[in-house]
């Protein structure tokens, strides 16, 4: 047999190498696959005038400002005036909320009243801008079945010095409201 030359056997070898290579079934690659539990429980909330979170205690929904009055004075007109104007209230959508308008800090006999050293001026509160369904003590407003929309829920006040002269002072009152679904 006739000498082969280094060049000539690794090109033979490079080639038989190449070609097992080129030939040679691919090890198939394992995979399992799994799962990933996603959760999260959302319960019932309501918020007041645009509030981003859950409010235990919604703080001051706005105020009812009468205008300045002379020491005697007919029917007077307010309303209320919150963050966003008129009260606002967003729930999930399915819950029925309610608004409870409680008692005034000078509550007396049934009657809410604003105090100025120690003289008082009665006031009434009403859920209509004719002033006819007054919202008495513990009056409950319910405002249907909640959507994606807020309610918007005006409260009207009227005052009236009732024939009499008042004393000067700034007169005041807080009312408790109560918001629940």
């Amino acid at each position: 047999m006739a000498k082969l030359s280094a060049t000539l056997i690794r090109s033979l070898i490079g080639a038989a190498v190449a070609t097992s290579l080129l030939s040679a079934t691919p090890a198939a690659a394992d995979s399992a696959a799994g799962t990933i539990g996603v959760s999260l429980n959302v319960t019932n909330a309501c918020v007041v005038n645009g509030a981003t979170q859950l409010q235990t205690n919604a703080g001051t929904l706005g105020d009812i400002a009468f205008a300045d009055q002379p020491g005697i004075f007919g029917n007077v007109d307010g309303q209320l005036v919150g963050t966003l104007g008129t009260l606002q209230v967003q729930c999930s959508p399915g819950v029925t909320p309610q608004l409870t308008v409680g008692s005034g800090a000078n509550d007396a006999a049934g009657k809410r009243r604003m105090a100025s050293n120690g003289n008082t001026l009665d006031y009434r509160l009403f859920s209509d801008a004719q002033r006819t369904s007054e919202l008495t003590i513990g009056s409950r407003i319910s405002l249907g079945t909640a959507t994606t929309s807020p309610f918007t829920v005006p409260i009207y006040a009227r005052v009236n010095s009732g024939g009499a002269v008042i004393a000067a002072g700034r007169y005041t009152d807080t009312v408790q409201v109560t918001l629940t679904w």
